[in-house]
């Protein structure tokens, strides 16, 4: 199976980049999404993680304040590794689980936002692909999207690996400091690429 392992930076467009695949009509698998999943409706990693951080980053309904959770991680590295701890193993089996049912695909793309860090994922993976962009761009559309603090936005872009040991270590990379049309096309000729690469397979 031929499995694109895309990654870049908080704010890079990563989330777009998924949009395009799928209007191309490749199936996509967001860690992301995975995640949220996970502490919406599994009752064990909620209870995991009530113990780890308490019952104050959690609202009147239980439901779990994913803003303040934020910025206690990138905060805390400590408290961080503790959060991968209870939820990279889940999302691991999640994620397997997903590649069976798609294995009649002709290629699949995940959404790893960690692969570079933990390398987790780099034996799962046919190639990497990497959606760059500037530090102040990140910053930016990060404030827009999420409106935490831009030390809080500056701390996880610390806590992530390098621009530049990033783009060194992908098989791929898609620099996205333009429009959307600009990221729509350069998509697509990956698109073009992976296919090839899958009839040669």
């Amino acid at each position: 199976m031929f499995i694109i392992g895309m990654t870049g930076g908080i704010g890079s467009g990563k989330s777009e980049a998924l949009k395009i695949f799928k209007s191309l009509s490749i199936k996509v698998i967001d860690l992301d999404n995975i995640s949220k999943e996970i502490t919406e409706r599994s009752h064990q990693a909620i209870q995991e993680i009530k113990l780890v951080f308490g019952d104050a980053i959690f609202d009147k309904d239980n439901q779990l304040d994913r803003k303040k959770l934020k910025e206690i991680i990138f905060s805390d590295k400590n408290k961080k590794i503790n959060l991968e701890k209870i939820l990279h193993p889940k999302i691991y089996e999640e994620v397997k689980k997903r590649l069976n049912a798609l294995s009649h695909e002709s290629y699949v793309v995940i959404d790893i936002p960690l692969l570079f860090e933990t390398n987790q994922y780099t034996s799962l993976i046919s190639r990497s692909l990497v959606i760059d962009c500037k530090e102040n761009d990140q910053i930016e559309r990060v404030k827009k999207r999420d409106g935490i603090d831009i030390s809080v936005i500056q701390s996880i872009i610390d806590q992530q690996i390098n621009r530049s040991s990033r783009i060194e270590k992908a098989d791929d990379v898609v620099i996205n400091d333009g429009s959307i049309e600009n990221l729509e096309e350069s998509i697509k000729l990956l698109h073009k690429k992976y296919l090839n690469l899958v009839a040669v397979k």
